[in-house]
């Protein structure tokens, strides 16, 4: 009881602090569920350690900042939450969308909102029924199809018809889903637009032989994409080396699959910015790190040779003499973090 009355005469942002904290008591939180200040009893119905009857009678309240935070509570009742979903304001009702304990029959009323943004909500929950997701596959609203699009949960013959989306937001989306089929890609591989071509080559479900026709792509983007796949074969990597565009061999020679005597080979290149991706990667031999260390002239190829975890002792050591100080510096914290993980 002493400890609540301390709290009672803290001021508003320290009560705001201990009624937000997630080891704050129950029974403090209680108490400070009637606190005069609607920032106070917004930060109680928010807090993942509140009763559930305390968030519950929170719900009645008609402070917005309140409501929403009740709306957003994991652990607020489902019944609680079909309540909200009527309400008036848009903001509680989206916030109803994306809680996951949002019961499906609430959420399946959502989905029929006048406003885009909660049904955009309902797409994007894993929690709402398949039957839902079918539905806003078809909405006129472009956001809604394009969250469908994105969810994991969505079936595969629903993605099918997305990927013919006339809307590219919607196929940019089929395109990014980690679940969407091989053969859905290999179409989108060829879609005109660079930023789903681009999304294909980023996608860890792409086929290798895709990986392959879009490293020859038109758009330096998606040849960057694929370069910095660490799925992209070995020998695409390589033929990327001869890429006109700097940023798609630097991203070949960061990528963890690309094979040390093309890193060999890019150690070369005329362009510093590559030769320093080159010098970072822990996969570059100690041989090459040491050309780099001693004979390039610059400060950047020799920084990312400082910091790279698979530089030999003797390479820091020398690069602790370095002209440049951000390299001496990087060399020291280098030989520093080995002593310590050695102790």
């Amino acid at each position: 009881m002493e400890e609540i009355n301390k709290i009672k005469e803290m001021g508003i942002r320290e009560r705001i602090s201990v009624a937000e904290n997630p080891n704050t008591q129950a029974e403090i939180l209680e108490e400070l569920a009637t606190d005069k200040d609607d920032f106070v009893r917004a930060a109680v119905a928010g807090n993942p350690n509140t009763p559930a009857g305390v968030i519950e009678e929170l719900a009645k309240e008609e402070d917005f900042y309140v409501k929403v935070a009740v709306a957003e509570n994991r652990n607020t009742l489902p019944k609680v939450l079909v309540k909200l979903a009527e309400d008036e304001d848009l903001v509680v009702r989206e916030a109803v969308a994306k809680n996951p304990n949002t019961p499906a029959k609430a959420l399946e009323e959502l989905a029929k909102d006048i406003w885009w943004n909660v049904k955009e909500a309902v797409a994007g929950n894993l929690k709402t029924p398949i039957d839902v997701l079918v539905k806003l596959a078809k909405d006129k609203d472009i956001e809604a199809r394009a969250v469908v699009a994105a969810n994991p949960n969505t079936p595969v013959e629903i993605l099918e018809k997305l990927a013919e989306d006339e809307d590219r937001e919607v196929r940019w989306c089929v395109a990014g889903n980690p679940n969407t089929p091989t053969e859905i890609l290999e179409k989108l591989a060829e879609d005109e637009d660079r930023e789903v071509r681009w999304l294909v080559a980023e996608n860890p479900r792409t086929p290798l032989e895709v990986l392959a026709k879009l490293a020859e792509d038109e758009d330096r983007l998606v040849r960057n994409t694929v370069a910095k796949n660490p799925n992209t074969p070995a020998e695409v990597l390589e033929e990327l080396t001869k890429d006109e565009n700097i940023g798609v061999r630097e991203a070949v020679a960061k990528n963890p699959n690309t094979q040390v005597d093309t890193l060999e080979y890019l150690a070369k290149d005329k362009e510093y910015f590559v030769r320093a991706a080159v010098a970072g990667n822990p996969k570059t031999p100690v041989e090459v790190l040491e050309k780099l260390t001693t004979k390039d002239e610059s400060w950047s190829v020799r920084l990312a040779v400082a910091g790279n975890p698979s530089a030999s002792e003797e390479i820091l050591v020398n690069l602790l003499k370095d002209k440049d100080w951000s390299v001496s510096d990087a060399a020291r914290e280098n030989l520093a973090l080995r002593k310590i993980r050695k102790e």
